[in-house]
């Protein structure tokens, strides 16, 4: 019996060791269990950013998924979006709370998903503009401009968050106080979720008021006067840059009277230039008329004297009108018409193989409105395929301008009536006799026809018409008023900002909201921050600034130091200095725009005139106006400087400094400056001749001629 229980236990042991062995191979893995895996798990996105998410599958044949956001197959406008390719868009406005689940879920088994978790944030604001650029000290209001606002942001004034209303993404109205003069930036801070300030985008304000600088203020004058004057600097500074245009833009034009018929000279009148320019009251219509004469230029070479006058105070008139009336009024002027060709232009006639003079048509789109290439709104040049410019116009436009321009001839004179060839006459528009006109229609830019049996006005109306709302006319003229007014290489973001109040016809408080209109792109030019950076030492660029042109030159020094003038003798050093006033070689004026100083890449146009003579000239003349004089009919008082001499030379010097050279002059100059002024020997006359001396050699230097 034991034996039996023996061999029944070893059965019973086998049993046991196959049994084991049988559930050890049951519990071998099996298939993989099916997963769908969401990448990123976790992702924070910005409102107006997108995130893409990958799904993978494992388990399953068929790896094929859909998107859904909090379980919406592909979104909505509320949880926001996610498309097929797992590209996941935030909604406008972020749900409250701010996290949404982005879901991947298996086509074949759509009990097995993938999830991520999305947090929402604001987006990173954009800021473009602020207007008004230049506020006053105390309270201020501004509106600032850009995108990607949302509700709850708020305008930083540099460090300090201002009184912010929301107007929309793309508009903020804030105000705050401001306590000191200079440039403050101006940024816009999103709220939370996701805090974040425009980093990228950043406008400065520039505030002036009774503590604006002595040294801004004089830069600010030299660039919209013919120069600033001890009494225009102290009410300037007391009133600010604003109220000093908006005052500029009201005074009453100072005018250029006619000479007599008998008078064959144009001195006269190149007297009355330089008299207006150191005496007018409206110094800002006198300073942008004498840019626009250098943009439309005529030249006493070839017009009388009786029209010339017509002719700047026409320009004088219209400084602050609309591009389109200057347009207008100086094509019909009979001084351009003279000058260009357009008077007595007449009709083709295919029997005597005449043609429609081309010259005025030609120029009025190549100098002084388009240019000959077409232009980024930022005054760059756009590129075809081949990267090379792209003509504006060409041959077959510029027949059909002149053709439109057919018929015009001189103003009638009293007493007379209108013929074909009327004598010439230069006050008034030119006339236009019907019967000389073309009226065949014409094609003009892009395609535009002016239809066959109009009069010569309605032609020259559709012909302007089409010409002042071409792209490249707002880029093209505002360079060059900027390389005129403020530095000869602004950046293509100055150009493009005074290129938008162009079109746009409107500058913080300036202008009608009318494309072209003058007042807001003067004030755009003269107190955007690029020409305002200056202002502060800390804040100049080296580059900015230009050469003072002959003219300019001599007037801001005469101006500086309140010397009286018929004007005889500045216009007779402006010629030795290669710019007579109103007598330029060509229609390309005395320098074109687009000089490049020699042996470098930058801008400078006036540089054109700077030869090794003219250099010598300019030295000359200053030394004639310190130590001779520049004509009987010109007198300048020094004493004032001589009595400061008797104080403290460097007083004196630092005096010069601020008002020659806002402040800018270098140690070195000043040293050297310095040292000259006291090796002047003693004597009676001491004090004067260390005046001079320091007046000398400031205003022979570099860096006054060079104003930056």
């Amino acid at each position: 019996m034991h034996k039996h229980l023996h061999v029944l236990s070893l059965g019973l042991f086998a049993l046991s060791i196959a049994g084991a062995g049988c559930a050890g191979l049951t519990n071998k893995p099996g298939p993989t269990s099916p997963k769908v895996t969401t990448t990123p798990a976790m992702a924070s996105v910005r409102e107006g950013d997108a995130q893409t998410f990958s799904a993978s599958v494992t388990g399953l044949t068929n790896t094929a998924t859909t998107w859904s956001v909090n379980g919406i197959a592909s979104g909505n406008a509320t949880v926001g979006a996610i498309n097929a390719m797992g590209v996941y868009t935030p909604p406008a406005t972020l749900p409250n709370p701010n996290t949404v689940s982005v879901q991947a879920t298996s086509q074949v088994n759509p009990t097995i998903m993938g999830i991520s978790t999305v947090t929402l944030l604001n987006p990173i604001p954009i800021v473009t503009g602020i207007s008004p650029t230049t506020i006053g000290l105390g309270s201020f209001n501004i509106v600032v401009t850009g995108s990607k606002f949302v509700s709850g942001a708020k305008v930083m004034f540099g460090v300090t968050a201002l009184t912010t209303t929301f107007v929309s993404s793309t508009e903020l109205a804030a105000s705050g106080s401001a306590n000191a003069t200079g440039n403050v930036m101006v940024t816009v801070q999103n709220p939370d979720p996701g805090a974040i300030v425009s980093t990228t985008s950043k406008i400065e304000a520039v505030v002036s008021g009774q503590a604006v600088t002595a040294a801004a203020t004089i830069r600010f004058l030299e660039e919209s006067t013919f120069g600033p004057t001890p009494a225009l600097l102290t009410q300037v500074q007391q009133t600010g840059f604003t109220a000093f245009l908006n005052d500029q833009f009201n005074a009453p034009a100072s005018t250029y009277p006619d000479p007599a018929a008998t008078v064959n000279t144009l001195f006269p009148t190149q007297q009355v230039l330089f008299t207006n320019a150191l005496t007018g009251p409206d110094q800002l219509r006198l300073r942008v008329a004498f840019a626009l004469s250098q943009i439309w230029v005529t030249s006493g070479n070839k017009i009388p004297p009786q029209g010339m006058a017509p002719y700047m105070r026409l320009l004088s008139q219209d400084a602050f009108a609309n591009y389109r009336t200057i347009m207008q009024d100086v094509t019909l002027s009979p001084a351009m018409g003279h000058y260009l060709d357009m008077v007595d232009n007449d009709k083709p006639n295919p029997a005597a193989n005449t043609h429609a003079n081309e010259n005025y048509a030609r120029e009025l789109m190549q100098l002084f409105t388009l240019g000959l290439y077409t232009l980024n709104e930022d005054g760059s040049l756009q590129l075809d395929a081949s990267n090379n410019p792209i003509p504006t116009y060409d041959q077959n436009a510029v027949q059909d301008f002149a053709r439109a321009l057919t018929g015009w001839t001189y103003p009638t004179q009293p007493g007379m009536t209108l013929m074909k060839h009327n004598p010439p006459y230069w006050l008034g528009p030119m006339e236009a006799l019907d019967s000389n006109h073309d009226t065949q229609a014409k094609i003009l830019l892009s395609g535009t026809t002016l239809p066959a049996g109009q009069t010569a006005l309605q032609d020259l109306n559709g012909a302007l018409d089409n010409i002042f709302n071409h792209p490249n006319v707002g880029p093209f003229i505002s360079k060059q008023l900027i390389e005129h007014l403020v530095t000869s290489n602004p950046s293509a973001a100055y150009v493009k900002r005074v290129a938008d109040v162009f079109a746009s016809g409107g500058f913080e408080s300036f202008g009608s909201g009318k494309r072209g209109d003058m007042k807001a792109v003067i004030a755009a030019i003269l107190l955007d921050p690029e020409a305002r950076r200056g202002d502060d030492a800390n804040t100049a660029v080296a580059t900015d600034g230009h050469l003072r042109e002959p003219i300019l030159y001599i007037a801001n020094l005469l101006r500086a130091f309140g010397a009286t003038s018929d004007g005889a003798g500045p216009v007779n050093f402006a010629s030795s200095l290669s710019e007579p006033p109103l007598l330029s070689p060509t229609v390309f004026n005395f320098f074109p725009p687009n000089y490049v100083i020699p042996g470098t890449t930058l801008l400078g146009p006036e540089f054109e005139l700077q030869t090794t003579a003219t250099s010598l000239a300019r030295i000359n003349f200053v030394n004639s106006f310190v130590y001779g004089s520049i004509g009987s009919g010109t007198m300048v008082n020094f004493t004032p400087y001589a009595t400061l001499a008797t104080t403290d030379v460097n007083q004196l010097v630092e005096s010069l400094n601020v008002l020659l050279l806002h402040g800018s002059l270098s140690p070195l100059a000043r040293a050297r400056i310095l040292a000259a002024v006291n090796s002047v020997p003693g004597g009676t006359n001491q004090h004067l001749n260390q005046a001079k001396a320091a007046i000398y050699m400031i205003a022979s230097s570099s860096q006054y001629q060079v104003d930056h």
